[in-house]
């Protein structure tokens, strides 16, 4: 006997629903299209048809949002890649809907590196009209090595600078405001998203995966939203993949070929991981400090210590080995998500 009795394979969008109830027995479909997202009226129409039911849908531009209000209305309904006939074979594989929380921290992430990147641009478009007018900020600091932009030194410097033509004063003026703008408006959200953690579901976890090297609030936070429930992964090679850090295979008879990374899944918790794994090319064997104050448990901090000196250890490993510096960060950041990984559920186990 089927699982279900009807099946509804939901295509949603902004301004419709279409919605197909396939009845398992006689195979017969049943096709309904609603304007707009009237939740209410979908459910009372689907309840008009033989249970059990399961609903599913393609998430889109609506993200987890039919699937809440649909559940809150007494529906059965997940999240999938296949719909109806799938149910019915029992070929669906949910996703893991977060909580509005969670989800409200996801989107901080995306936001708060949106503001960094409008940041970087708008730096990036003051040092190209600098260049662009012959104006350089050269010279060496007293150890030798050349001295760095956005310092102290270098906004001093950047006072001093005037153009002879009034369209250049203007020009300089309104790139300097560009700057400073986005530089407070990325400080001002970074304040509202740290704000939000602590006081979110995860802010144990995301304080606990700091503790490793290479991970600071950025990716501890990005990391922790969007894995959620930390249980739901049953090994750190699942972790990788989820993230699109595991390596590509070719498979031809009994070779199998690797290539670089898959880059699946969330882009911003790949970007942040591999850019934080570059820490680990200067990085010394000294273990990571804690902030004073820090409510992360001794276990969890010394595991985290562990971490840490076995991701340099072996990345110093693969660079005697000749390996590329670019590759071996890549192997570094996905055995650096699988530490995080660990570090979640260490302290979720220990919170229960």
């Amino acid at each position: 006997m089927p699982r279900y009795s009807t099946a509804f394979g939901m295509d949603v969008h902004l301004r419709s629903t279409t919605v197909c109830a396939l009845d398992a027995e006689t195979g017969e479909a049943v096709t309904r299209r609603f304007r707009g997202n009237p939740w209410g009226e979908v459910a009372e129409w689907m309840s008009g048809f033989p249970g059990p039911s399961l609903a599913a849908y393609e998430s889109g531009y609506l993200g987890f949002a039919p699937q809440r209000e649909l559940s809150g209305l007494g529906v059965d309904c997940v999240v999938a890649a296949r719909m109806a006939k799938a149910i019915l074979s029992h070929d669906v594989t949910p996703v893991w809907v977060p909580s509005p929380e969670i989800e409200g921290l996801r989107d901080l992430a995306a936001a708060h590196d949106a503001a960094t990147a409008r940041l970087a641009a708008a730096k990036q478009r003051l040092l190209a009209f600098l260049a662009r007018r012959g104006y350089v900020y050269g010279g060496t600091t007293p150890a030798g090595n050349p001295r760095k932009y956005w310092t102290y030194g270098f906004l001093r410097w950047l006072d001093g600078i005037h153009p002879a033509d009034d369209g250049g004063i203007r020009a300089l003026a309104a790139l300097r405001n560009e700057v400073e703008a986005a530089d407070e408006t990325r400080e001002a959200l970074l304040a509202e998203y740290r704000a939000a953690v602590a006081a979110g579901p995860l802010s144990a976890e995301a304080e606990a995966l700091q503790s490793i090297k290479g991970c600071g609030f950025a990716l501890a936070a990005a990391f922790a939203s969007e894995v959620g429930d930390f249980s739901r992964f049953r090994s750190g090679r699942q972790v990788t993949a989820y993230f699109g850090l595991a390596p590509k295979q070719r498979s031809s008879a009994d070779s199998v070929r690797l290539g670089g990374i898959s880059g699946a899944g969330n882009a911003l918790v790949r970007k942040l991981a591999v850019e934080g794994s570059w820490c680990y090319a200067q990085a010394g064997h000294q273990p990571k400090l804690m902030p004073k104050g820090s409510g992360v448990p001794l276990e969890i901090r010394m595991h985290g210590r562990k971490g840490s000196e076995r991701l340099l250890r072996r990345r110093e490993e693969m660079i005697a080995r000749g390996m590329p510096q670019a590759k071996a960060n890549a192997a570094t950041a996905a055995e650096l998500v699988r530490w995080l990984w660990a570090l979640g559920t260490m302290c979720r186990e220990g919170a229960e």
